[in-house]
């Protein structure tokens, strides 16, 4: 699988969002995901996904029965002006299971973003929930990343600051050195201006032998996981998300 950045909010008495402040995220989550291309996934920060029960319509064809699903919870929605509610009541109707929370079990609302070896867009995704931390001040966005752009692999956005764990910086050391360390890759933007979208397939891929499979992989560093930056701390020029953080602290 390519490499992916997993992001989530606790369910927790700490982290309650109002109504307006999703609405407001969902704004944005859509103008990122219009304004910027995206090489393998776009953001995807959810609250719920629904699972359809077609067993209720079992005489109607499949699309026929999506478009349907679609049809009656938008009236729903219509309804009672409430997105939430409209879930719930349909939920109650059996007319979709729902799973709350997103992609991760105890959370209000989670996401998986595949990025592969774009770092701009690993970038763009933390800087959305950078800003979400500043529209919802009251919850904490968690982000952990399997790759390299951020450097501690885990970081927390609230209210407009970085909080990390102090054991994904200094590990088992007793004493915490003064000055904070980088948490984030810089990122040269210039460099994904004609980046290619992820593709899981290889051309001709019946006449390769293991080790021709292997090494086109490593060559493509499609994955995301292979060396993407020229320094140990990101790319020598390009944008620094530490730097839009109010404080970086550690917890």
């Amino acid at each position: 699988m390519p490499r992916s950045l997993r992001y989530y909010i606790e369910d927790s008495p700490d982290n309650r969002i109002a109504d307006s402040e999703w609405k407001e995220i969902a704004r944005l989550q859509h103008w990122y995901n219009s304004e910027f291309i995206w090489s393998c996934d776009r953001i995807g920060l959810k609250r719920y996904i629904l699972f359809p029960n077609y067993d209720l319509m079992p005489e109607m064809p499949y699309h026929t029965a999506k478009y349907h699903f679609r049809k009656r919870l938008l009236a729903k929605k219509i309804e009672l002006q409430d997105e939430i509610g409209a879930v719930r009541a349909m939920e109650e109707e059996g007319l979709f299971t729902v799973r709350w929370g997103g992609v991760r079990d105890d959370s209000i609302a989670s996401g998986i973003t595949h990025v592969a070896d774009n770092e701009f867009n690993a970038y763009l995704l933390c800087e959305f929930l950078l800003k979400c931390s500043t529209i919802a001040s009251g919850a904490s966005f968690v982000v952990e990343d399997e790759g390299k752009f951020i450097l501690t692999h885990r970081a927390i956005f609230r209210n407009a600051e970085v909080l990390v764990h102090r054991a994904d910086i200094y590990g088992d050391a007793e004493e915490i050195p003064l000055d904070m360390p980088q948490i984030f890759s810089v990122v040269n933007p210039d460099k994904y201006n004609e980046h290619p979208t992820f593709t899981q397939s290889l051309e001709d891929l019946g006449d390769l032998d293991e080790e021709a499979i292997t090494e086109s992989i490593i060559k493509s560093g499609a994955l995301g996981f292979a060396q993407n930056y020229e320094t140990a701390w990101g790319d020598a020029e390009g944008l620094n998300l530490q730097q839009r953080a109010r404080k970086v602290g550690v917890v």
